[in-house]
């Protein structure tokens, strides 16, 4: 009799190289079955799964299927990946899209990111040492910034970006990348050892540059003889299992011995605010503005190191009102109407720390000061202020909040006068840009914006009750009919429409479809609930003419005036 140790597993388990992979996503040897979701990661996660790939830390198995002369189901390459055509592809990848697509485009420049490495922060110039992994402040060391698509992006990453940040990219080419790098630096110094420079830099290459190309990821492969019902049931499986331990479970283990039960603290906290249940709120983001209160820091390494049990014992529960509370204000007066339109959930945590000294000012007082908070919270999500380095900003913006919110005193921070707010970020934006899509979404809210069937002002229980989303504007299949230039995915062509508008819309022009909605709900009505949507309705509008161009720049010009009025701010053409 044969054991199960014995047995021959149905799989084969093999490391595969990472630039094999990029290789063979590129080559249309390895695809995606088309029941595969879409790519959702944004930047944070990429950056994070770089950074354990260059530190050597595990990321995961990845799960393949050989595929055979029979096509069970349909495939499609990688996003950013060129396009299959008529090659069928050798595996399939049942888990694992996510991280290979980030790894994909972080290694090819593909995606709506580009993704650098700061060299300077994985060495010690001075000593002639290479740091370890736990001594390198990753937060500045890996950075993504949005592909600069107009001038004023072009702009802010041109600030943000020095001669050291080296593009994950170009990960190929890193020698011919440091010899410029060196001779630059050398130009400005000319006591610079350039030989030596070049062998501490080379020395850093070998330990945190290499394994961006050799790295190791380990694959396990099902045979193609795999029967489709094994397959699905073993898809499902890794689709809902699995839970990572992180610095809460960490620190829940740390402060039981001294009487703090963070698990009972978060359930307490869960059944007096359902708020926090509503929104996801990770008990981790409490425990960073609970540091950010106590040690004026949200920085992982400070909140696992410096966070002591006195600190939660004084400031669970004000940051915990002061999170629900921030909540009930987006909800309120943000339009923040369904929890997958807040922008940043990382924005709550320099804001919830705040709040406790907003509730004890006097009521005129306070008001004031929900409103300056408001401001940052607009500029913050329409400057896409969080999209890289949120640990260090929240500590930067919650320095400065504590006066200024309160008193209207002092520098307020960045995102209100230093960064960039531009009208072609807008027109040009998709909605992979989740903040500015959100922001949107939300803006449409404050603004009255109407149920397209009700006609009703959109609420939270309207926004379930009717199925509320956003939708296409001129739908995707008739701008493709069209052969439309303009991608059907830009922001100006999405707003909050209900399922039962969706399903008349379908793939027809908008003139068709709003003949019969103003049939239905009569033409005033209907040039209302347009209006409320910044949808420009007048007979010569591009939206009744089905010009989709015209439509963009139409909506653009109310949209910039929306967003100047939350923000406080005027918009710049260039």
């Amino acid at each position: 009799m044969t054991s199960a140790y014995e047995s021959d597993p149905i799989f084969e388990a093999t490391p595969r190289q990472l630039s094999n992979l990029v290789t063979r996503i590129r080559s249309g040897e390895i695809a995606l079955p088309d029941f595969q979701r879409d790519f959702v990661w944004d930047s944070s996660k990429t950056e994070e799964l770089l950074q354990s790939i260059i530190s050597k830390f595990p990321v995961g198995t990845l799960l393949f299927w050989k595929q055979g002369s029979d096509e069970l189901f349909a495939s499609r390459s990688f996003e950013g990946s060129p396009p299959l055509g008529e090659k069928r592809p050798v595996e399939l990848v049942l888990d694992g899209q996510q991280r290979l697509t980030a790894l994909y485009q972080a290694l090819t420049g593909t995606g709506d990111e580009r993704f650098y490495l700061k060299v300077d922060e994985f060495v010690e110039a001075a000593s002639g040492r290479i740091l370890d992994f736990h001594e390198v402040n990753f937060d500045s060391a890996i950075i993504s910034l949005p592909v600069a698509n107009n001038k004023a992006q072009e702009k802010k990453n041109s600030e943000i970006l020095k001669p050291s940040h080296f593009p994950v990219a170009e990960v190929s080419r890193f020698d011919d990348w440091l010899d410029d790098y060196v001779e630059g630096l050398g130009s400005n110094d000319s006591n610079l050892d350039q030989k030596t420079v070049k062998s501490l830099y080379r020395r850093m290459r070998d330990k945190y540059v290499i394994p961006l190309r050799a790295y190791g990821l380990p694959v396990v492969t099902l045979p193609e003889t795999t029967p489709i019902e094994a397959v699905c049931t073993i898809f499902e499986t890794l689709n809902r299992t699995g839970k990572p331990l992180g610095p809460f479970e960490l620190l829940t283990a740390r402060y039981y011995p001294q009487g703090v039960n963070l698990r009972d603290y978060w359930v307490e906290a869960q059944a007096s605010y359902k708020t926090l249940v509503d929104f996801n709120i990770d008990p981790y983001n409490v425990l960073q503005a609970v540091c950010l209160r106590a040690r004026g820091s949200a920085q992982r390494s400070d909140v696992l190191k410096k966070l002591e049990a006195g600190d939660i014992r004084e400031h669970w529960n004000p940051v915990i009102k002061g999170i629900a509370g921030v909540l009930d204000m987006l909800q309120a007066d943000c339009g923040l109407v369904a929890p997958k339109w807040l922008p940043y959930g990382m924005l709550l945590i320099p804001m919830a720390a705040v709040w406790p000294e907003i509730s004890e000012l006097d009521p005129l007082d306070r008001a004031s000061a929900y409103g300056r908070l408001q401001r940052f919270y607009w500029c913050s999500v329409f400057t896409t202020n969080y999209d890289q380095g949120a640990n260090s900003q929240v500590g930067a913006d919650y320095s400065l909040l504590k006066s200024w919110v309160i008193s209207g005193a002092g520098d307020p921070p960045e995102a209100l006068q230093d960064l960039p707010l531009n009208s072609a970020t807008f027109r040009t934006a998709s909605v992979r840009r989740k903040a500015l899509y959100s922001g949107l979404m939300c803006l449409l809210v404050t603004s009255r914006a109407e149920d397209f069937h009700t006609g009703q002002a959109m609420t939270p229980h309207r926004v379930q009750e009717s199925q509320i989303d956003s939708h296409h504007i001129f739908p995707k299949a008739y701008l493709k009919r069209r052969n439309s230039a303009e991608s059907s995915e830009l922001l100006l062509n999405r707003s909050l429409i209900d399922a039962e508008t969706n399903r008349i819309i379908k793939d027809r022009a908008p003139s068709v479809y709003l003949k019969e909605m103003s049939k239905t709900y009569g033409p005033d009505k209907l040039k209302s609930v347009l209006a409320s949507h910044a949808i420009k309705s007048d007979a010569a509008s591009g939206i009744i003419q089905d010009e989709y161009e015209v439509f963009l720049n139409e909506r653009l010009e109310t949209v910039v005036k929306m967003v100047e009025r939350a923000t406080g701010r005027t918009l710049t053409t260039e």
